[in-house]
């Protein structure tokens, strides 16, 4: 199988849990809230999307400044420096994220990557105001395929890297697929490879 690109998930996979959403409520005081809408979400109560806004609605009126102090100290995946540049000798690399794309800009400017989907905050004179939603819970097939279509590749020609429910439809759309310290046993069970260790350089054993 001739692979061209590899997709990441951002939280758990190229940065260590407990990723971007959970740092910035840790950072901002609104955690304990926050547990309170995944348990809603959880249980069926909100759809995923109503799950990011009020998330990001107790950020209102919050410095973006602080907000990249806090992303700024979110720890990388160990491994990421060794791997990601080799990989990108070889392939494209994206990365795929119902995160923020703050974290994910950041990431993506480090180590030279090639293309980034992830939720957007909305900001105004310096402080946010909402999100902006570009990357639903089930959109990953779809946004990986519209990816492959931008490198001028096949579907079947990008590998897909994550560790959580929303990662299965990217799954199921790329050629190959790498759970990464699976959230659940159906992750695991939906990819081709899977690895429980936190290190980024067992995929080289892959690729």
């Amino acid at each position: 199988m001739s692979i061209k690109l590899i997709a990441f998930d951002l939280d758990g996979v190229l940065v260590d849990d407990p990723g971007s959403w959970a740092m910035v409520h840790k950072g901002l005081g609104t955690l304990e809230i926050a547990r309170r809408h995944e348990q809603e979400f959880s249980k069926g109560l909100i759809n995923y999307d109503q799950w990011a806004q009020r998330d990001a609605l107790l950020w209102k009126g919050a410095d973006i400044r602080k907000v990249e102090r806090i992303l700024s100290d979110v720890p990388l995946m160990k491994g990421i420096h060794e791997t990601l540049p080799y990989l990108q000798k070889k392939y494209k690399l994206a990365i795929l994220s119902g995160g923020l794309k703050l974290l994910a800009d950041r990431v993506m400017d480090l180590f030279g990557m090639d293309y980034v989907v992830a939720n957007d905050l909305i900001v105004e004179d310096g402080l946010i105001k909402g999100i902006k939603q570009s990357m639903a819970f089930n959109d990953k097939g779809r946004i990986l395929r519209d990816t492959a279509v931008r490198f001028n590749i096949k579907a079947s020609e990008c590998a897909a890297v994550g560790d959580y429910l929303n990662d299965i439809p990217m799954f199921e759309t790329a050629g190959l697929s790498v759970a990464f310290n699976p959230k659940s046993d159906e992750v695991s069970k939906r990819a081709n490879y899977v690895i429980h260790q936190k290190d980024l350089k067992r995929l080289l054993e892959i690729f």
